[in-house]
């Protein structure tokens, strides 16, 4: 094989690469998405519940009831998660 034929190959290979590289690490990089509705309130629902119910204890019924009261208010994942519970 010539020098040539080696720098055409290496080059091929480094563009496969890339572009496997470039198709899988979107794929990884999603966050993926919650089990339940539990854990779809867990993820969507932290900047409204600082908002509306930060001086309520979190985990418990009471942190629930906090946002069930400001459901018209939530964004939309963490309202339908809300609305799941």
């Amino acid at each position: 094989m010539t020098v040539f034929h080696r720098v055409a190959a290496f080059a091929a290979c480094g563009l496969a690469l890339s572009f496997i590289a470039a198709t899988v690490e979107p794929a990884l990089a999603k966050d993926p998405e919650p089990y339940n509705a539990q854990d779809a309130a867990r993820k969507y629902c932290g900047r409204a519940y600082k908002r509306y119910c930060s001086k309520v204890p979190t985990g418990g019924i009471e942190s629930l009831n906090c946002l069930k009261q400001h459901v018209a208010r939530l964004p939309g994942k963490c309202r339908k998660a809300v609305q799941q519970l």
